[in-house]
């Protein structure tokens, strides 16, 4: 039997959590042909997307989530290249790098999957990330600052002062919207600049950015996309994001 592919078993759990509400690790580790541990993971970074919850046996579905995924396969979709932008990212970090860490579910995702051998400081004004990167042995600079998200993000004076102190060798961020004339932009304005102060004190910049947000131009203002050294997108999505931003974009994808 074929070993599934990270990406074919979330989109396999997502099915199974949108049509019976619930799921118990034992069935899906049976199902999918991996550990207990494998499931508990694929649950977590799921969770972290906000498509379901775990419980103590299992998961169960977020309500308003798990009706869109009925409804509307499209943002079953969306997942699941968030899953595969986050996971090919996490490959490109190298042993004992200083990286800034944006908020949002597809850092979320990155977070999930980076390795706990490579000897890494992470600097990050997300509470989430930090709690689970720290879980596992990672060094963790959390910013400080005034949480004022929803997705209990640090932000303020006390952020910006942290982040004025590093000099990362890369900065990865997602973004609300990506286009050639708009740049990077966010529909928050403290998110935006949190993310303009961490891409403008590093050595290289990383966008993960899901097809959906292509051509979108969101109402504050980040940076041009010149400041930006790679784009990582999901497979299917290179052609479309390459039309969207232009020739000068580079655009990495798990498949080349």
């Amino acid at each position: 039997m074929r070993r599934l592919l990270s990406v074919e078993r979330h989109q396999k759990i997502l099915e199974r959590v949108a049509s019976e509400n619930a799921v118990d690790f034992a069935s899906l580790a049976d199902e999918l042909g991996v550990s207990s541990m494998t499931v508990r993971r694929d649950l977590h970074i799921l969770e972290e997307a906000g498509y379901l919850k775990t419980t103590r046996g299992g998961a169960s579905a977020q309500l308003v989530h798990s009706h869109d995924l009925l409804l509307h396969p499209r943002a079953m979709d969306q997942t699941l290249a968030k899953t595969q932008i986050g996971q090919y990212a996490a490959s490109l970090i190298e042993k004992g790098e200083v990286i800034f860490l944006g908020t949002g579910s597809t850092t979320a995702v990155f977070a999930q999957f980076l390795p706990n051998d490579l000897d890494l400081t992470v600097i990050t004004p997300s509470l989430p990330h930090a709690s689970q990167l720290a879980s596992r042995g990672i060094e963790v600079i959390s910013t400080g600052g005034v949480i004022a998200t929803a997705d209990l993000a640090q932000t303020g004076v006390i952020a910006q002062e942290t982040i004025n102190r590093f000099v990362a060798s890369r900065t990865i961020i997602g973004s609300g919207g990506v286009s050639k004339n708009g740049g990077l932009t966010e529909f928050d304005q403290v998110i935006a600049d949190i993310n303009r102060s961490m891409v403008e004190r590093c050595e290289e910049v990383i966008v993960l950015v899901d097809p959906s947000k292509g051509g979108v131009t969101a109402n504050y203002r980040v940076a041009g996309i010149d400041i930006v050294d790679e784009f990582v997108t999901s497979s299917d999505g290179k052609e479309s994001m390459q039309r969207q931003l232009g020739p000068a974009a580079t655009i990495l994808t798990p498949n080349g």
